[in-house]
C-alpha cells in the first residue's frame, strides 16, 4: 500500500471529525444560550 493515499485518507478523516466537532460545539452553545434565556423568563 502506498503511503500517499493513506495520508490523504487520514487528512479527510481529520477534517471531517473536526468539522463535526465544531458543529456540535456550535449547536451546544446555541441551544445552551436559548435554554438559559428560557430559564430566566
Amino acid at each position: 500500500m502506498e503511503i500517499g493515499p493513506f495520508f490523504i485518507t487520514l487528512q479527510y478523516i481529520l477534517m471531517g471529525s473536526t468539522f463535526i466537532a465544531l458543529m456540535l460545539i456550535f449547536l451546544h452553545a446555541y441551544y445552551g444560550k436559548e435554554d438559559e434565556q428560557s430559564d430566566e423568563e
